[in-house]
């Protein structure tokens, strides 16, 4: 299915670079989409002589342009029928015995069969119509190059012109090894490709032999966009020769090549600034230079110190509350944000803590290559908020678990918020406002849902000062319209990104913990942090232990039902 994408986006891009050659918009065309083609009408201001003349070679320039940057299964042949004639519009598309005629052309036996056994890219197919009366006079279009060819498709019998373009010497043609010397198979393969000759993989093979980098993964997802799933690399060297064989996206850059230059920013020295030039070298003679200059400019460097996130999410059934379906978002590079969904599973309740910890083991085996900090953010709906998520442990099937807080920075999030698109903007403003310079404490409601008044705590927390709630007792699983008031729903509603509640103690016994703990370095970012740290520290019976903190961070949501990653593990796009 990869291949099958890049191949339809492939196929607009060269069309459009080549027909913008020959001084044609494409957009100015009357374009219709045909799955593995495209029926596209030329106005006729656009001189036939000219189109014959140029639009082929410019075509088999782009093909071979394309083709340079893809996998085998993703290159592209081309078929191309001329042909002119009175069409007509109505409300379903274009007709006309003119198009039924081109069609029945591009159909033709004789083509498929000869382009397919060519070294070509490109098989033209002149309409008898138009060869006699565009291209037969006119020597620059190459009128000898053609020869006719007979058709017979359903009811159309008659005849065409045919003409291969593009055609490469084949291999056998070329020169050939001494016999005595064995070429090393990595340097053949690689040059096989088409993508790099041998020479070239020479110069990069002694360049990369002894590159190392701690942050290999987070390079190998940049340059591929995280599109693909990919293996473990034991050495810089394998993750290259691997990404030589990954489709190039639509901007036509090939992911080896970007990681050639995303390594070339890491390594630094004269190895980082030999590997920028060479790659910079072969961008230009892919005339990718515009493509190249728009990635750096978007771009942004790695963080002095990433943290990568797995971002776990439960959603119970709609029928039985005992089951749930168990989703996750696992980050590789912590600037890609966010990541393809990974599998979903159906669970019972009981098996969550099991079922986490065998996809934070699985995840940290993808992350075995790399030296970066890890925070896990659990999104649970309101009935399972309560569970006791610090005190659940990892590599529970060894015999000897160990607390997940021991390793990793723990957030709660609110399900409902996440999937409540409308809530969205008010919670963005208020996690903007809680970087001004009013001291966060300050800006903490300290209690839950103030008595006496229908809709109370609505109106006090959709006052703009307020960016967190300390909950008098923990939240119900589900609001209660006869308990009154429910203060979780008000802060979600109102966008508190913050909100504190402790199982056991009311919100007066939590003040000097909570000033303590949100008035700490690094604001309200800071506040996971603090709060794991609190808790590994604390002694036995302390408040702070047990202090649930749901903190909501809207620059980390996901969409609940975007795409999955690809389940293959293999790398060819």
């Amino acid at each position: 299915m990869n291949d099958l994408l890049v191949v339809h986006e492939g196929l607009y891009g060269v069309l459009k670079a080549a027909f913008a050659d020959v001084g044609v918009d494409l957009s100015h065309c009357a374009t219709e989409d045909r799955g593995d083609g495209a029926l596209i009408l030329v106005p006729s201001t656009v001189s036939k002589s000219e189109l014959a003349d140029k639009l082929p070679e410019r075509l088999v320039a782009e093909l071979r342009r394309y083709n340079s940057t893809k996998a085998e299964a993703a290159k592209i042949k081309l078929r191309v029928v001329l042909h002119a004639g009175d069409i007509r519009q109505n409300e379903h598309g274009w007709v006309g015995h003119a198009l039924n005629h081109a069609c029945r052309i591009l159909e033709a036996d004789i083509p498929k069969t000869e382009l397919r056994n060519s070294g070509s890219v490109l098989a033209v197919i002149a309409s008898a119509h138009f060869y006699q009366e565009v291209i037969f006079d006119d020597a620059g279009s190459a009128p000898d190059s053609y020869h006719r060819i007979d058709v017979s498709v359903k009811s159309f019998q008659g005849h065409a012109w045919l003409r291969l373009h593009g055609a490469v010497m084949p291999l056998s043609t070329a020169p050939a090894e001494p016999a005595a010397v064995l070429p090393d198979p990595d340097l053949a393969d690689l040059a096989v490709r088409g993508l790099f000759t041998g020479d070239e993989v020479k110069v990069l093979r002694e360049l990369l032999a002894d590159a190392e980098t701690a942050r290999l993964p987070m390079l190998v997802s940049r340059a591929t966009g995280s599109v693909v799933p990919m293996p473990r690399f034991g050495s810089v060297w394998d993750a290259f020769t691997h990404l030589a064989d990954v489709n190039a996206g639509p901007d036509g850059i090939p992911p080896a090549v970007e990681f050639l230059e995303l390594l070339a920013e890491e390594l630094g020295g004269d190895n980082g600034a030999e590997l920028k030039a060479w790659a910079a070298r072969k961008v230009r003679g892919l005339r990718r230079a515009n493509a190249r200059q728009e990635r750096q400019a978007a771009r942004s460097p790695l963080p002095a110190e990433p943290r990568l996130r797995l971002m776990i999410v439960v959603e119970l059934d709609g029928i039985d509350d005992n089951r749930c379906r168990l989703s996750f978002w696992r980050q590789d590079d912590p600037l890609d944000w966010p990541p393809l969904r990974g599998e979903v599973g159906e669970v019972r309740v009981d098996e969550l803590e099991q079922r986490i910890d065998d996809l934070i083991i699985d995840a940290e085996g993808r992350w075995s290559g790399q030296s970066v900090s890890v925070a896990l953010d659990f999104v649970l709906p309101r009935p399972l908020l309560r569970l006791p998520i610090s005190s659940w442990k990892k590599e529970r099937r060894s015999g000897d678990p160990r607390p997940i807080v021991y390793d990793y920075v723990l957030s709660l999030r609110s399900l409902e918020r996440m999937r409540a698109t409308y809530w969205h903007r008010p919670w963005r403003v208020r996690w903007e406002s809680s970087s001004s310079d009013t001291p966060l404490w300050e800006r903490i409601h300290p209690y839950g849902a103030p008595q006496g008044k229908e809709n109370a705590i609505d109106a006090v927390l959709s006052e703009s000062r307020w960016v967190g709630l300390v909950m008098d007792e923990p939240p119900s699983p589900r609001p209660d319209p006869s308990a009154g008031p429910d203060a979780l729903t008000a802060a979600l509603r109102a966008g508190l990104p913050l909100v504190l509640w402790h199982p056991a103690a009311r919100a007066e016994d939590l003040r000097a913990i909570v000033a303590w703990l949100v008035s700490g370095e690094g604001g309200i970012l800071g506040l996971p942090d603090r709060h794991r740290h609190a808790q590994l520290s604390a002694a036995e019976g302390d408040l702070v232990r047990d202090l649930v903190v749901l903190l909501d961070d809207p620059n980390w949501t996901v969409a609940l039902d975007g795409p999955a990653a690809p389940t293959s593990g293999g790398g060819r796009g």
